[in-house]
């Protein structure tokens, strides 16, 4: 054999190693694992943060830049993890390409009449005495064996009858079926990773927009618009953390709404996406704005009547059934108290949205913090003012995705459960059968509790139990 043969024959192993096969397995996982610790396609301050919070700042620095040179914040993406993937898939190929001829011509091969000395290896075996006929017992041990599905073919020895029984022997193929949707799923995550569309668009409640923001910063639009009618938030009671928000949407094509199932209105919420064009919308996350669309609704309560009040920003609005002008002059999302018992806004979304009112009585001025979620501030000179809503101020951002693999992905899934299922479920099953002059021996290469409680029953019918 020449140094080349023998060089391209060490290549054809090294390739063809179930080790090469479980260590890049391994490494591919270690990838994945960073990949759900360490923020992805994330601004520097933001991964930098993550570290501080375990590390020293000096040591959350210098951890990051060898982050950013190994692009372990952008894993999904980056060149070694494509390598990898691309390595294993090569490793699945040229596997099966090396071990599939074998097999093929294993299951197509003629089954031969083993030698007896072979037969008396096995240790595992049941024995039968009948009393019967031989060509009786034969034939109602046959049809016995096809009852439980079995295969079998006869051979008549110097000895006696030896019968090779099998069953589900084609499901070994069932491991290539794993192989193949392995690289069905690892083509449809890349064809996602470099054809798809992954990023953010952010809708002013009450306004329409189709200018979305890809992961790596880059702007497009997209081939329809998205109208956020209402954006609301739950919050658990006495507290300031979010039960549910949701977006109330209209989708916007041609200057017209689009129509989906008879609806036009449609709600985007946490685990309950939106999809139009192939395009998923996710509700990611919300803020607050001031626009010219804003609008703070309030409840005016005098002499047990109440009356809806609403007001735009720095604009005047009488106060029914009093000589009073109200007009909202500063707004707070989240208005806090200091430990000087100053006024301060401690978050930018609508935890305990609050409005600061401008009370005008003839010459007499005076403002107070109106906030929602506070009733002692609701209290007056002239009755009752409660903040009900501020509408228009909150904007909704919803992160989309568009996945052209994700097809090939279900059909990868797909097939790799049936050929799991067949490997785990119809695993091939051999024995021998042998009839030795009065006796039936049967010759077992397993130890399985099933198998032998199968072959159990086929002796207690045959000794008529």
């Amino acid at each position: 054999m020449s140094k080349l043969n023998r060089l391209n024959e060490k290549i054809w192993q090294f390739f063809s190693s179930v080790d090469l096969a479980v260590a890049l397995f391994i490494v591919i996982s270690i990838g994945a694992a960073i990949g759900t610790v360490i923020p992805q396609r994330s601004e520097p301050d933001i991964v930098i943060k993550f570290f501080s919070k375990f590390l020293p700042m000096n040591l959350s620095l210098n951890l990051y830049e060898i982050v950013s040179l190994l692009d372990l914040n952008n894993v999904y993406h980056s060149w070694w993890f494509t390598f990898l993937l691309f390595m294993f898939a090569l490793n699945l190929v040229i596997c099966s390409i090396d071990r599939l001829p074998n097999l093929l011509k294993s299951i197509k091969k003629p089954t031969q009449p083993y030698p007896e000395s072979f037969l008396r290896s096995i240790s595992t075996k049941k024995e039968f005495i009948y009393k019967s006929k031989r060509q009786e017992i034969l034939e109602k041990m046959l049809n016995l064996l096809k009852h439980n599905k079995f295969s079998t073919t006869l051979f008549e020895t110097s000895q006696g009858i030896q019968i090779y029984c099998s069953r589900w022997s084609k499901s070994r193929l069932a491991v290539y079926l794993t192989h193949f949707s392995i690289l069905i799923i690892l083509a449809g995550a890349l064809v996602g990773t470099f054809f798809g569309l992954r990023g953010y668009i952010n809708i002013v409640e009450g306004t329409s927009s189709n200018l979305a923001i890809l992961d790596n910063g880059r702007p497009i639009y997209l081939p329809f618009e998205i109208a956020c009618d209402k954006f609301e938030v739950e919050f658990y009671e006495n507290s300031s953390v979010p039960k549910a928000y949701r977006s109330y949407i209209r989708i916007i094509e041609d200057g017209k709404n689009v129509k989906l199932n008879n609806k036009e209105n449609f709600v985007v919420e946490v685990n309950e996406p939106f999809t139009y064009k192939n395009i998923t919308f996710y509700q990611a996350t919300y803020g607050f704005q001031l626009t010219e669309h804003t609008l703070f609704k309030f409840k005016f309560l005098n002499n047990e009547k109440e009356y809806l009040v609403n007001l735009e920003f720095e604009k005047k609005n009488k106060l029914p059934n009093t000589n009073v002008y109200i007009s909202v002059i500063d707004f707070s999302p989240a208005l806090g108290v200091d430990e000087e018992g100053r006024f301060f806004t401690m978050d930018s979304s609508m935890i305990n949205p609050a409005a600061l009112i401008l009370f005008e009585e003839g010459n007499r001025k005076f403002h107070k913090w109106i906030l929602a979620r506070v009733p002692e501030s609701w209290q007056t000179p002239y009755g009752q003012l409660k903040l009900t809503e501020v509408w228009g101020a909150q904007f909704t951002g919803l992160q989309f995705k568009k996945d052209p693999g994700v097809i090939l992905i279900y059909i990868g899934s797909t097939l790799l459960c049936v050929g799991l299922f067949i490997c785990l479920f119809f695993r091939p099953l051999r024995f021998f059968v042998f009839l030795e002059g009065n006796k039936v021996i049967f010759y077992l290469p397993t130890k399985k509790e099933s198998v032998l409680s199968e072959i159990d029953k086929i002796l207690n019918k045959l000794e008529g139990k």
